[in-house]
């Protein structure tokens, strides 16, 4: 890919979160690269073998949007829906994973954004909850309860 593409498709908008108050916050790659980044080598039951993901804490984008609290909805591009609370993220997992072993991913690979758990590391990490909440093809997060 050429210089000014890959720039092009890196500040190409990923993920739209909307606060309670409204004013949508646009991420591009770019952007959520600026965030603390937290790598989790985990493997998942949608891929084969260990995977090193990288990417921003899901809190971390939440609390850069405004939002800290409250319930949000995360949507999916094929329309998959999520609910959860703010309160139940912890500081270091779920992540917004940017990245699988250091590169972007496409869609095809469910990315470019795919929420990703430490899934490895705690029993608390394996079960059916945890599992759909991990939704690939991230697009969009919005508060539905302050």
């Amino acid at each position: 890919m050429s210089a000014p593409a890959l720039m092009a498709a890196e500040q190409e908008p990923l993920l739209e979160v909307e606060p309670a108050e409204g004013g949508a916050v646009n991420y591009d790659l770019t952007r959520l690269d600026r965030l603390p980044q937290v790598v989790i080598t985990t493997s998942t039951i949608w891929t084969v073998g260990k995977i090193r993901f990288s990417g921003p804490t899901l809190k971390q984008v939440l609390a850069d949007a405004g939002i800290r609290h409250g319930a949000i909805r995360l949507s999916a591009l094929n329309d998959y829906v999520i609910d959860m609370t703010v309160e139940e993220l912890g500081d270091d997992a779920p992540i917004v994973a940017t990245r699988m072993n250091g590169h972007t991913f496409g869609v095809r690979d469910n990315g470019p954004l795919w929420l990703i758990y430490p899934f490895d590391q705690n029993e608390q990490f394996t079960n059916d909850q945890i599992f759909a909440k991990s939704i690939w093809q991230l697009v969009s997060i919005r508060v539905t309860e302050p």
